[in-house]
């Protein structure tokens, strides 16, 4: 496996890029499912406080602290599906057919052999899925529409009738394809993500 990955801004080792930044966004994706749930366990706005070390450090309501993890979570969900080589194209799943100069892909990595990994394709997707293939599709063309539609453009689409069985299929499949298709072939453990999740109140020392 080549030991650095080209980008316009200098080199990443892939040791960073296995150990940090792709554990990092795959935490991002359980602190999404955690702050959805949160969001729907109180009525809303209901104030909440953050402290660090005892010592009230911001107030606020929950959603005004809730919605950017969840909202946060689509993005880097998008982007490690980019990563895989998966875009949406008229609303199914598709091959992204190129990179940008500076865009770090899986098929970047190389195996013991050498080689370099494939691009996940929609295929592959529904090959992994333990269900129906048109769940696994619309449950991650739900994410690119949550980022794209959603977040990274105002309009006025409205969640498109997606629901959190949609956001958990993808949260839960996108590490399984992490695994699969990016860990496993290189013959290494999927590390544990940063431990930045907040803790339930009933787990706080």
């Amino acid at each position: 496996m080549a030991d650095t990955t080209d980008t316009d801004q200098g080199k990443l080792s892939n040791s960073e890029l296995l150990e940090v930044w792709i554990p990092y966004r795959l935490q991002a994706l359980e602190t999404l499912l955690w702050a959805y749930d949160k969001s729907h366990d109180y009525e809303q706005p209901r104030e909440m406080q953050v402290f660090v070390e005892g010592r009230l450090l911001l107030r606020g309501n929950t959603a005004a602290m809730l919605n950017p993890m969840i909202e946060v979570g689509f993005i880097h969900a998008r982007s490690l599906m980019e990563f895989m080589g998966l875009r949406v194209e008229k609303g199914h799943l598709a091959a992204i057919p190129s990179r940008r100069q500076d865009d770090i892909g899986i098929e970047y990595f190389r195996d013991a052999r050498d080689a370099p990994l494939p691009k996940v394709s929609p295929q592959a997707v529904f090959t992994a899925y333990n269900g129906e293939p048109a769940d696994a599709e619309r449950s991650l063309v739900a994410m690119f529409d949550l980022a794209n539609k959603g977040l990274a453009h105002l309009s006025g689409w409205n969640w498109g009738g997606y629901t959190d069985r949609e956001l958990r299929n993808a949260c839960e499949g996108i590490r399984v394809l992490i695994q699969n298709y990016l860990y496993t072939p290189l013959g290494i453990r999927m590390p544990d993500a940063p431990r930045s999740r907040p803790a339930d109140a009933s787990s706080a020392p």
